[in-house]
């Protein structure tokens, strides 16, 4: 199967996996916003941004190391995942402890407290999850991750509609999760045993190992305490790179938790949460295909991966200007939708944050970019730097703004970090004449707000379906898409065997 094949393939299996995960993990949230009111929905969220942004310790970056490298040489498989597991245990007890010492420093009450623990334990089992996912992803076998996160979202739905329906309140909640993390992580564990590491004994050479090899396809005989420390120091850009993005993602909702109310919380994040779940479907979906693939072209075929980066970035920002555009000026009616008759003063947190959409979404291929070229130093600095910017404007425009200023903050944040990316690649790698892709897209993309704008009060979903179909006509008018394109678009759709 050819790189573009199995990149669509990919794209295609996370894309539906997160589609299905994404509406009922919204369909979750939606329904804990509308029982729990803005406060309690404050308390939920400030519980999850916290033991997120301190569930980093569970994981020293070792998910996108094992990707990078089990890519490029799938025989070291075995001895990565048996070594990452060894290191996981003793940082998962130090994060609980850091969860526990942290929010009692806060100084919040008890019933929060209990709630954060729970989540924390919750966000310790996902990082086990998520760990498997990325051999997964090693292997480009994102139909696994694809089962477990449907499996883990319909678990949720069934039981919080459930329990939430019979009167119970958040504490029962965290327990739900808990319970979805447990299953998560035996069935993660079960398709690595079964279907991945057969896999490597019947398809590599496993004789040949790396310098760290223990010349075993078993777990128990992969143990290597010098892989340990190699893979523990390598991670350390990765850790530091994930733990600037959890910042510059929940800082806001735990300053606004902070230094104002629940209340306050709540209403940002009801404006947030859609807007997340949109970019994480789509970064989900191409980032988990891209990144294996560009981490082999770097070694093999550096002209590919240039082709594969400005392609990805002409495609990202076709689908997210758009979006951005019908986000910012149906901004009401979504909110109405998602809440009812709450959470009307999100309403203009919505339109704000629709504009980072873009932005988020570019961000992804150029940061995924830098990752594949070993260049993720560059990256965590510029995640690091940014995620300084979102702290020093949240710190003033919340105190003076509220939730307004948080979400100015989020779109300014995103600017800089995109002028980084951009920068970083031009100066290190190569440079990507990709602004010359943004004209056409822009300009249907207004064509697009004037008929949103025109015919806003008709039927939400037949306005949406229209303004799609107006938005795609205006691309293929102005003939945005090459020759280039087509040759593309017939390789995705060119039956497998054709490709070899």
């Amino acid at each position: 199967m050819n790189n573009i094949k199995r990149i669509a393939k990919n794209i295609s299996v996370s894309g539906l996996s997160q589609i299905i995960t994404s509406l009922l993990g919204f369909i979750i949230l939606i329904y804990i916003a509308r029982y729990f009111g803005e406060a309690g929905f404050g308390k939920y969220s400030f519980a999850i941004s916290i033991t997120s942004l301190l569930a980093i310790f569970t994981n020293p970056g070792i998910d996108n190391l094992i990707i990078r490298e089990i890519s490029r040489n799938k025989k070291i498989a075995t001895e990565y995942i048996t070594n990452a597991i060894i290191i996981k245990f003793p940082l998962c007890f130090l994060t609980f402890f850091i969860i526990v010492l942290t929010i009692n420093m806060l100084g919040y009450p008890q019933d929060i407290k209990l709630i954060v623990y729970l989540f924390g334990i919750y966000m310790i089992l996902s990082s086990f999850t998520f760990l498997f996912f990325s051999i997964f992803q090693a292997f480009e076998k994102m139909e696994y991750s694809a089962a477990v996160m449907i499996i883990e979202k319909i678990i949720l739905t069934l039981l919080i509609i459930f329990f939430l329906t019979q009167g119970y309140g958040l504490i029962a909640l965290a327990n739900i999760y808990i319970i979805a993390g447990f299953v998560c992580v035996v069935l993660s564990f079960f398709i690595i045993y079964k279907k991945i590491l057969p896999l490597v004994i019947s398809d590599y050479d496993t004789s040949s190992y790396n310098k760290y090899s223990t010349n075993s396809a078993k777990f128990g005989k992969a143990i290597n305490s010098l892989l340990c420390k190699t893979l523990f120091i390598g991670s350390i850009p990765f850790v530091l790179n994930d733990f600037f993005s959890i910042i510059f993602f929940h800082i806001d909702t735990i300053m606004l938790s902070v230094l104002k109310d629940d209340i306050a919380t709540g209403i940002y994040r009801a404006a947030y949460t859609p807007l997340l779940a949109i970019t994480g479907i789509i970064s989900y979906m191409v980032a988990s295909a891209l990144y294996p693939v560009m981490s082999r072209q770097f070694i093999s075929s550096k002209d590919s991966l240039k082709k594969y980066t400005v392609l990805s970035l002409k495609y990202i920002t076709i689908i997210g200007l758009p979006i951005a555009v019908g986000c910012f000026l149906l901004a009401e009616r979504f909110i109405t939708l998602f809440y009812v008759d709450q959470f009307s003063a999100s309403v203009m947190v919505f339109q704000i944050l629709s504009l980072f959409v873009p932005l988020r979404l570019i961000s992804i291929i150029t940061g995924t970019l830098l990752t594949s070229i070993d260049k993720q130093n560059i990256r965590t600095i510029g995640i690091g730097l940014s995620a300084l910017v979102n702290i020093i404007l949240n710190i003033g425009l919340i105190y003076y703004l509220g939730y307004i200023g948080a979400s100015i903050a989020t779109v300014l944040s995103e600017i800089f970090l995109y002028l980084i990316y951009i920068f970083s690649i031009h100066r290190y790698y190569m440079k990507i004449e990709f602004h010359r892709h943004l004209i056409k897209p822009v300009a249907a993309s207004l064509i697009m707000g004037g008929f949103i704008l025109i015919f806003i009060r008709i039927n939400l979903f037949l306005l949406i379906i229209l303004a799609g179909l107006v938005y795609f006509i205006t691309l293929l008018l102005i003939n945005t898409f090459t020759p280039e394109d087509r040759d593309l678009f017939r390789q995705v759709i060119k039956r497998e065997g054709n490709n070899g």
